[in-house]
């Protein structure tokens, strides 16, 4: 092989050791990409980024399955987790969180009338009116303080996914019927006039919002406890859906 030849082989061999040294100090930086391929989004190339609920809903889940999800509402003492018991919907009138006999009971829902993702036209949220102010105890002396009702109108729903935000439009006495058992509130009709007799409450403890805008197709929830001083009729907390995230 004459000298020509063996310099152009020698050259091909260090060209291929270069590049063979070239892919391999590569080689981590393109594993730590397909490692995590998971959390770039090919379309954007930006990282996607999963809801993360500020309510550790696995701890409430081991302490309670029936808990999945907690109402806030802000500017007051009212933060509890929402229940509903699959088999007995009267169950957490006198049960507490830990599903132990208890005076207070726990706020809850219905599964006969409501789902447990609030995509229901009305959700029904009960709670006990206590003497010493908890559960819904408080919920008629804040909400029938007119200035306090106009500058506190937020209720912030807390799922596992998601959360659910609420503006107060109406915090009323009404009279004590099983709401969601008489209303079919699928019919926009009775949408209309149930909320419309809400609306035009005029009593003692009671505040609506004159310039809120209300459709059937509005989601709304409905916080109800006993009214004070008058064991027969409730309290209402009505709220529209405003928001999720």
């Amino acid at each position: 092989m004459g000298r020509k030849n063996k310099n152009i082989l020698i050259i091909c061999i260090m060209a291929v050791i270069a590049v063979i040294l070239v892919l391999l100090l590569k080689t981590p930086k393109n594993e730590a990409v397909e490692n995590k391929p998971e959390e770039i989004n090919e379309e954007t190339n930006t990282v996607d980024e999963k809801y993360k609920s500020p309510i550790d809903f696995d701890e409430l889940k081991k302490q309670n399955p029936d808990i999945y999800a907690w109402i806030e509402i802000p500017g007051t003492e009212i933060s509890y987790p929402i229940l509903q018991n699959e088999d007995d919907d009267s169950f957490y009138l006198n049960h507490d969180v830990d599903g132990k006999k208890n005076s207070a009971g726990s706020l809850y829902t219905e599964h006969e009338y409501n789902s447990k993702d609030f995509s229901d036209i009305v959700t029904m949220i009960y709670g006990h009116d206590m003497l010493d102010g908890r559960m819904f105890g408080k919920l008629q002396e804040y909400y029938s303080d007119s200035d306090f009702f106009k500058s506190n109108n937020e209720i912030d729903i807390y799922m596992p996914d998601k959360e659910l935000h609420y503006t107060i439009f109406a915090a009323v006495p009404f009279e004590k019927w099983h709401i969601l058992y008489n209303y079919d509130f699928s019919n926009s009709r009775t949408y209309r006039v149930f909320f419309d007799d809400i609306m035009s409450v005029r009593a003692i403890g009671a505040n609506v919002d004159e310039n809120a805008s209300l459709e059937p197709e509005d989601k709304v929830i409905i916080l109800s406890t006993c009214l004070k001083g008058n064991k027969d009729k409730r309290y209402l907390v009505c709220a529209k859906l405003v928001g999720n995230e």
